[in-house]
């Protein structure tokens, strides 16, 4: 069974080059933006559990499976999904299976609080790389819970 791996070294290199090119770009206000839309928004004090920093997550995860930071099955990503409940907000992680046919998993949704009170190893990079690492575990997370419901509907016995 193939699961979802952090290259961390690789994925730290890569952090610190978004860092430097997000720090760069707000010290000319824009003006020499290297930065494309879907860049997360990384810079030496960026700290995820901070309110309104929820985007920053989402694109971090998007963008680190895109560069192969992390490593994955062909066929699946894993998302950080936030919803705004009017209050702190939730968030919860999907995995997307596209074959052999489309399903949806998540994770039981936890409020924002939850996130706020996890070790993300301080701010900018660090908190990067806690954030990737939580997108692994709760990948393979699911991918156990699935690959455990499917054993148990096919042994004897089973419904």
């Amino acid at each position: 069974m193939d699961l979802f791996v952090l290259y961390e070294e690789a994925a730290r290199a890569w952090l610190i080059e978004l860092v430097v090119t997000y720090e760069v770009d707000a010290s000319f206000g824009g003006a020499v933006s290297a930065l494309r839309a879907d860049s997360p928004p990384i810079g030496m004090a960026w700290d995820p559990r901070q309110p309104g920093q929820e985007d920053g997550v989402s694109l971090l995860v998007k963008a680190a499976q895109a560069a192969g930071m992390v490593g994955k099955p062909e066929e699946m990503t894993i998302t950080f999904e936030f919803v705004d409940d009017g209050d702190e907000g939730v968030y919860c992680w999907l995995l997307d299976i596209v074959a052999p046919k489309p399903l949806k998993i998540a994770t039981l949704s936890e409020a924002m609080a939850v996130l706020r009170e996890l070790d993300l190893h301080r701010a900018g990079i660090e908190a990067g790389v806690a954030i990737l690492c939580l997108a692994v575990q709760a990948a393979n997370h699911l991918i156990h819970q699935l690959s455990d419901y499917i054993k148990a509907s096919i042994e004897p016995g089973g419904s």
